[in-house]
């Protein structure tokens, strides 16, 4: 057990840094956007940007995904995969410029159709490449080509944005050049040779990487209903300045991924290592209770401070959109369970237990969107993206029992709850409701602390342990 531990742990870390280092970048890029762009401007580059993520999974037919899984099988001719994989690159290439003649349909998106383009070509073969590189449990590489989009997305942002004033060109400008230095570093990292040659395109390997990833395909369109169906439908109802403020709301709570992306990348590589092991359900169970233990008491920090952070953080414009966060606080904690608990469709490539989950959320999803928006206005998306969490969660919980029995045990209830009262407490609009807040928080801190000593006693230990071996 110590040494599954210690594998988990160091993959853990080094996706730490990773995620932590990425996301810290976004999180004081945000007051930026806020600042440059108005709500409406950010409403347009969130709902295209959204769009991008959507269709370029499309394109290549979902490869990204059978490059990644393919890539951790040892008896697989890792040239072959990348070959696959570039091959369905260059189809994004060819497929997409069909995005610019439907772009200039629409007066607000028409006049950025061919950056657009251009972002969504890059971004499929960055994220080609990525994968090839984590896929081959280069995670140090990895995590570097991640950091290094990140921070020159800031640098350029802040270039194209304060000091050029190029509002959602420039935006567009920072991502478009950063895909092209993290392409070319992965290449160089990788030692990817780039050919289409037929000499590395195995044709069964192809058919069996497309029977995974098309399966996945449909999934990935159900999950860009689930998480930005409801942008789409707020600004067809409401108004890209709504849209704006929702998508700032998302940008928090979006953080709380980072903790579950930690643990589900490093827990993934874990898991398809020791699925044959005999105490493999009790080590399982371990680390569930762990994260959904770390991601309840997230939430509730995030909730209690946001109508003050955001009182700072972002340009008044934007500061009614702490009203959206608690319900995507609470639902990002599910959202991220939900995907640990996948990690048994990735070890046994049961791509149809990926799809079954998602078509159950995206239809919820949809359904409760076209009742919620109607009467709730923003209020009612933010709710039915918690409910289509929710949903997803209680599937996989169910579905994964033939793999292996996750329990949800009597302490889980009692953190959902207490996440439930805290996000009720913060439309009080009063002092009293901090009072109460922290009080909650407390007691939960105090009621779960051997959690807490545990994680202190494990970092502690792990770095004494590097120290004495530097001394030595």
């Amino acid at each position: 057990m110590k040494n599954k531990i210690n594998y988990l742990f160091k993959n853990t870390v080094i996706f730490a840094i990773s995620n932590m280092s990425t996301k810290l970048i976004t999180f004081f890029l945000l007051p930026i956007y806020t600042w440059k762009l108005s709500t409406s401007q950010y409403g347009i580059i969130d709902l295209l940007f959204t769009i991008c993520n959507f269709v370029y999974p499309l394109l290549t037919l979902n490869i990204v995904e059978s490059v990644f899984r393919f890539s951790l099988d040892k008896d697989v001719s890792k040239e072959k995969i990348i070959n696959i994989g570039i091959n369905c690159g260059i189809l994004c290439l060819f497929f997409g410029l069909s995005s610019i003649p439907i772009l200039y349909l629409f007066n607000d998106y028409k006049n950025y159709a061919l950056l657009f383009y251009i972002h969504l070509s890059l971004l499929a073969f960055s994220q080609i490449f990525l994968s090839f590189l984590k896929g081959q449990e280069k995670l140090t590489e990895f995590s570097i080509g991640n950091i290094l989009n990140t921070l020159l997305i800031a640098v350029f942002a802040i270039l194209f944005l304060v000091v050029f004033n190029m509002a959602i060109y420039g935006y567009f400008l920072a991502y478009i050049i950063s895909n092209i230095f993290t392409i070319l570093y992965a290449i160089f990292i990788g030692k990817i040779k780039i050919s289409i040659s037929k000499k590395y395109f195995d044709k069964k390997l192809f058919k069996s990487m497309l029977k995974y990833s098309l399966v996945l395909l449909p999934t990935s369109f159900l999950w860009w209903i689930i998480n930005s169906s409801d942008k789409v439908m707020i600004s067809s109802f409401i108004g890209s300045d709504a849209n704006g403020l929702y998508a700032i709301s998302y940008k928090l709570p979006s953080l709380l991924t980072m903790i579950g992306t930690i643990f589900n990348q490093a827990w993934l590589f874990s898991a398809i290592a020791e699925k044959d092991s005999k105490d493999f359900e009790k080590y399982h169970n371990n680390i569930f209770q762990n994260l959904f233990y770390l991601l309840s008491i997230s939430s509730m920090l995030l909730i209690i401070i946001i109508k003050p952070l955001f009182k700072i953080y972002v340009a008044d414009d934007f500061y009614m959109s702490w009203m959206y966060v608690p319900y995507l606080a609470i639902g990002y904690v599910f959202l991220t369970s939900s995907t640990f608990l996948s990690t048994s469709y990735n070890v046994h490539k049961d791509s149809k237990g990926f799809l079954y989950s998602a078509l159950l959320g995206a239809i919820l999803n949809i359904i409760l969107n076209f009742i919620f928006i109607p009467l709730f206005k923003v209020h009612g998306a933010a709710l039915a993206t918690l409910l289509s969490y929710v949903i997803v969660f209680t599937y996989r919980l169910i579905d994964t029992k033939k793999y292996v029995k996750t329990k949800l045990i009597f302490s889980n209830y009692f953190l959902i709850f207490v996440m439930i009262t805290i996000s009720l407490l913060t439309y009080i609009n009063s002092p009293i409701e901090y009072v109460l807040q922290l009080l909650l928080l407390t007691i939960t801190v105090i009621i779960y602390r051997k959690y807490l000593v545990y994680y202190c006693k494990m970092i502690k230990e792990k770095i004494f342990r590097k120290a004495d071996k530097r001394e030595v």
